[in-house]
């Protein structure tokens, strides 16, 4: 016979199983969340159709047109702080004018594009 010490068994308290048991619940809902969030880009992916897509960046396009006509000096946290100081503003009266705005500068200007290089 050898003399080995045996390996004594590590009791646990009913506390430390309920503790494990609920960080086991909490991994196993994590991965959970990754998995529909993956889902959710799928299905937002599909979604967009390229017509969809080509119509977003067309607006995008006119926005940044007439942000540099209007304010050609201006960066991006000039623009944000510009935004927020008009969220307590009527949302149709500023509809109604950043439309007017878009279809004065928003506008592609006709003509061929000059080449680079």
């Amino acid at each position: 016979m050898t003399d080995a010490p045996r390996k004594k068994r590590i009791r646990r308290t009913a506390e430390e199983r309920l503790a494990e048991l609920d960080r086991k619940k909490q991994e196993i809902l994590a991965r959970q969340q990754e998995q529909l969030a993956k889902l959710e880009e799928q299905k937002r992916r599909l979604t967009q159709t390229p017509a969809l897509r080509k119509e977003r960046l067309e607006k995008q396009k006119r926005l940044y047109r007439a942000l540099a006509i209007l304010a050609p000096q201006w960066d991006e946290r000039q623009v944000i702080a510009a935004v927020e100081k008009c969220l307590s503003e009527d949302a149709e009266a500023l509809a109604s004018r950043g439309d007017q705005l878009l279809a004065e500068h928003g506008k592609a200007r006709r003509g061929r594009k000059p080449k680079n290089g």
